[in-house]
């Protein structure tokens, strides 16, 4: 009920209530409320947060809205069990004898160069890739019920890093689920492996 009604019949039964205090001695008090509340809307309002679009992957772009000329790229190389972020980027210079194995990259969100010799072919993975130990990348932003979704669009997937981690549980895999380094859980469909 809203604060404005409230306060009406607060008041309603609080003048009724006095009322034969003032009247004279009364033997019985008798109050109706009508909890009828009439309300009609003309539209609702907008949501200040629409819901994210999901679209679909176009051109040359495979699931995860990543085109076949990219890569997956990292300043630092996985060490350990640990889990690392990673970012698509365009290849401007292959590795070379001369660039002593390091490749340069074009930062496809932020549009700067760097080199690195931490760089990744990957496809989408299929079930006989989700094994204990292998490496993979997932879209690391957004979790939903605790366990890590694919972008649902080409915003999403180049906006926000992914990271590479080890699976390291697939006791889940009935239900579309991994567990990787960290005690994270990925869904299925928004895993990457090396090709």
């Amino acid at each position: 009920m809203p604060s404005i009604h409230r306060t009406i019949l607060t008041a309603v039964i609080t003048v009724g209530l006095a009322a034969p205090a003032f009247a004279g001695s009364v033997d019985k008090v008798i109050i109706t409320i009508d909890k009828t509340v009439e309300h009609e809307t003309d539209s609702p309002r907008p949501s200040k947060r629409p819901g994210k679009a999901i679209q679909a992957p176009s051109g040359d772009m495979d699931s995860h809205f990543i085109r076949s000329d990219e890569y997956f790229t990292s300043l630092k190389p996985l060490k350990g069990g640990a889990s690392a972020d990673v970012q698509i980027a365009k290849m401007v210079t292959p590795a070379s004898d001369a660039s002593k194995g390091e490749a340069q990259f074009m930062d496809s969100y932020k549009g700067s160069e760097f080199w690195t010799r931490n760089f990744w072919k990957t496809r989408p993975a299929t079930p006989e890739d989700l094994k204990i130990g292998t490496a993979v990348i997932y879209w690391g932003r957004y979790a939903k019920n605790h366990v890590y979704f694919a972008p649902r669009n080409e915003k999403e997937a180049r906006n926000v890093s992914w990271r590479l981690a080890k699976i390291t549980d697939t006791s889940d895999l009935f239900k579309g689920e991994v567990t990787v380094a960290g005690n994270k859980r990925v869904a299925v469909d928004s895993i990457r492996v090396m090709e």
